[in-house]
């Protein structure tokens, strides 16, 4: 979970800064960001509602794959995939931290929950954190382009799809197996 969090936090950031590299005013890069705030409301809503729907696993799938391309949009300099990724972003931003609770809660329903949270929630505000050197880093070697890291962040986005791949959704779900008896 964290590795989708490193990207929400990379691009959110430096997103101003990224917008002013587009073109963009410094006013009109603040409002982006205030836009992909709000559109990120309505993200979160909507990544709980596919969660609930779909399951995590496949939801974690479909949102690692949106994100990926969200973020390769945006390292285009084309305006027309600028402009959508800015929406595809914002419901990004807003739907990636749903799956701080519910992929632990699903592998592990409640009776897990509060062990392996509290084992899983420091490593990912570590992973987070990584954001900062990643973004750092990239702007080091590319000479200061911000867009790059958007790259890096599209890549880990699909690196984690693949783990998500290999995680047994309900392993150690007590509930989900009482009810999922044969």
């Amino acid at each position: 979970t964290g590795m989708f969090q490193i990207c929400s936090l990379g691009v959110v950031s430096q997103m101003v800064l990224r917008n002013m590299e587009l073109g963009f005013s410094r006013e009109q890069a603040t409002f982006i960001l205030s836009l992909v705030a709000l559109i990120g409301l309505v993200g979160s809503f909507f990544v709980g509602y596919m969660d609930e729907r779909l399951g995590t696993k496949k939801s974690m799938l479909f949102f690692g794959i949106w994100y990926a391309l969200s973020l390769l949009a945006n390292a285009t300099e084309n305006t027309v995939l600028v402009y959508v990724s800015i929406f595809m972003i914002g419901m990004s931003i807003g739907g990636s931290a749903n799956f701080t609770t519910s992929l632990p809660t699903s592998i592990f329903g409640r009776q897990g929950f509060d062990k392996v949270n509290s084992v899983i929630f420091p490593i990912q505000g570590a992973v987070t954190a990584l954001c900062f050197l990643v973004n750092g880093v990239v702007q080091k070697i590319t000479g200061g382009q911000i867009r790059m890291a958007y790259l890096v962040f599209a890549g880990v986005a699909l690196v984690n799809v693949l783990l998500v791949l290999m995680v047994n959704e309900h392993k150690y779900n007590r509930d989900w197996m009482a009810a999922h008896k044969k």
